[in-house]
């Protein structure tokens, strides 16, 4: 599982960023990613809401390639949210 702790985008633990960003369709996103090699490797996670909102974690490096993508997908990029954070993947067992 993925989680994702906002910080400040200064705060030394922060090492990626949340993309919220509406008006994306999942079979979009499937295809976007099967033709994008870099964006398959470089972007870690994300998702499509019921209400076809975008939502995108990737290491803070990764912000540009991760904004091409998301424009790519047709989506409005003066929509999208950028939170900063902290992430990380857990585990089930110990």
């Amino acid at each position: 599982m993925l989680t994702f702790r906002c910080l400040p985008r200064s705060s030394p633990e922060t090492d990626a960023v949340e993309i919220e960003v509406p008006g994306v369709r999942v079979s979009r996103v499937r295809e976007a990613l099967l033709a994008d090699p870099e964006a398959r490797e470089k972007l870690g996670g994300g998702s499509v809401t019921l209400d076809g909102r975008l939502l995108l974690v990737a290491p803070v490096d990764d912000l540009p390639p991760a904004r091409r993508f998301t424009t790519a997908l047709g989506a409005d990029w003066d929509q999208a949210r950028v939170r900063y954070g902290d992430r990380d993947f857990v585990t089930g067992a110990p």
